[in-house]
């Protein structure tokens, strides 16, 4: 594995997962949200996302080889970052300003999202570590 394989398995993990989250968000905020509520629509939108993520994050592992936990949790901060600069590039081409975006995260829906995305960047070192524990 050379020192960037795990820089680029995470950039291409956050990129998908922000095309799956892309969708889910859509489905989410178009018709899931107006009858339920923000945050029970989140609520149900998180797991389901993770769910989704599972295999793209394992697909990431085996693709760069990476075995290492410290690669792995590199690959996750390098996705976490991809995903954060996507989320704050639709919002800006959604016109929404970054302290409007930053105070989104303070409303529960908002925390809990986030939340998510920290979990969807520690699944790739959670494989690797629950692998190691189970040979």
């Amino acid at each position: 594995m050379t020192g960037f394989a795990a820089i680029r398995a995470g950039v291409a993990y956050g990129l998908i997962g922000f095309g799956f989250g892309f969708v889910f968000g859509v489905v989410r905020t178009m018709l899931v949200a107006p009858a339920i509520g923000a945050f029970a629509a989140v609520a149900i939108e998180t797991p389901l996302m993770l769910a989704a993520c599972t295999p793209l994050a394992r697909w990431c592992l085996r693709r760069w080889s990476i075995a290492a936990p410290a690669a792995a949790l590199a690959m996750g901060l390098a996705a976490f970052a991809a995903l954060m600069v996507c989320e704050l590039l639709l919002g800006l081409a959604l016109e929404q300003s970054p302290p409007a975006m930053l105070a989104a995260l303070a409303l529960p829906e908002g925390m809990l999202g986030l939340a998510g995305q920290i979990t969807f960047a520690l699944l790739p070192v959670g494989f690797l570590l629950a692998q190691r524990r189970l040979r």
